[in-house]
């Protein structure tokens, strides 16, 4: 895996998922299910994972389950706290197809609370405490479901960060993890996938292999290399933490920042657009600036993007809070037409 910097994200390795599941390369066993949509795409069938783009919700599971609790077991705030309203299937019905997990890890002898559960739980970041949401289990639980009742769903999800940071809890999330997919996806239905940079999606598709994952690399222990592992160092983000024309208010000036990145060319380096701001409001009020008010101007990046860039790449990943059925049209458009763009200008 390449450690290689791109010189505009932190140095956090971000992994994929399928070495530290165990999964193995082993020979599909394929059915009759032929290829006609992807996310409800025509023709996208025939087209690679990064030459479509996946709306995305921040902090995918906060707010998704209703309360979230403070370690102590008081309410935390929604105001502060909570990134989404929607739960994870409402969000998978109305097209988001990118998730976003931050965790941490509640022991055994610490399941006190009823609406706690034991192992990975989702978790919301604060700047004076965290906040606690639902198991990952549940969350995954959701997503295997919808996939399996909706063969053309092509999803992605990374686990980003654990909180608290410490050796104790990185351990037990190694530990539990691996055993936390193996309870949800098993060996029917829906697979995690290492094939998603050099197939089209028609062969993920039809081969049930449709869920590319990405892990810290906090996670991986000491397996630092392997054939099957996807690096998120090496794909662009914009920032996080810029409040001003990054993240939705000058969408002109982002697209600017975005194309003069160094190594942007590289098509095979997914790009990720944090299309929300930070700032001293409430999320729920300045959340709805980007994801709604503001969702057509990602069209405006989108186009900036494959314009600006000599080899054709586009932008892969969407993040939003508060999503919205505007928001997730807009990307919707911008794969329809990355059909005919791409089918003019095959990779």
């Amino acid at each position: 895996v390449s450690t290689q910097s791109t010189g505009m994200f932190n140095s956090e390795i971000m992994i994929s998922l399928l070495v530290l599941l165990g999964v193995a390369a082993t020979t599909v066993i394929a059915d009759d299910y032929k290829c006609t949509t992807v996310n409800g795409i025509e023709g996208a069938c025939d087209l690679m994972f990064y030459q479509q783009t996946y709306a995305g919700s921040r902090l995918s599971g906060c707010g998704a389950y209703g309360s979230m609790y403070f370690w102590s077991g008081i309410s935390a705030t929604a105001c502060t706290y909570a990134t989404q309203d929607k739960t994870i299937t409402q969000q998978l019905e109305m097209g988001i197809r990118f998730f976003d997990f931050d965790v941490g890890y509640i022991h055994p002898s610490e399941e006190s609370l009823p609406y706690w559960e034991a192992g990975p739980v989702l978790v919301s970041v604060g700047s004076t405490a965290t906040a606690y949401s639902r198991s990952l289990k549940k969350a995954l639980q959701e997503i295997k479901t919808f996939m399996d009742a909706n063969r053309d769903s092509v999803v992605s999800m990374r686990i980003k960060r654990y909180y608290p940071q410490t050796t104790e809890i990185r351990d037990h999330l190694i530990r539990t993890l691996k055993p936390t997919f193996d309870s949800v996806f098993g060996d029917d239905g829906v697979q995690p996938t290492f094939y998603f940079t050099l197939k089209p999606l028609s062969y993920m598709v039809e081969s049930n292999e449709r869920m590319v994952l990405y892990l810290a690399r906090d996670f991986w222990g000491r397996q630092e290399s392997d054939f099957r592992a996807a690096s998120w160092t090496n794909v662009f983000e914009t920032p996080e933490n810029v409040y001003g024309y990054s993240n939705c208010h000058n969408p002109n000036q982002l697209s600017e920042d975005i194309v003069h990145m160094d190594g942007i060319n590289k098509r095979n380096v997914p790009l990720c657009v944090n299309w929300w701001i930070t700032s001293s409001q409430c999320v729920s009020s300045s959340g709805p600036v980007c994801t709604d008010t503001a969702a057509n101007d990602l069209k405006i990046v989108a186009q900036k993007v494959l314009d600006g860039t000599h080899l054709d790449r586009g932008v892969n990943f969407v993040l939003a809070d508060y999503v919205s059925d505007k928001y997730v049209g807009v990307v919707q458009e911008i794969n329809r037409k990355a059909v005919a763009y791409y089918k003019n200008r095959p990779w």
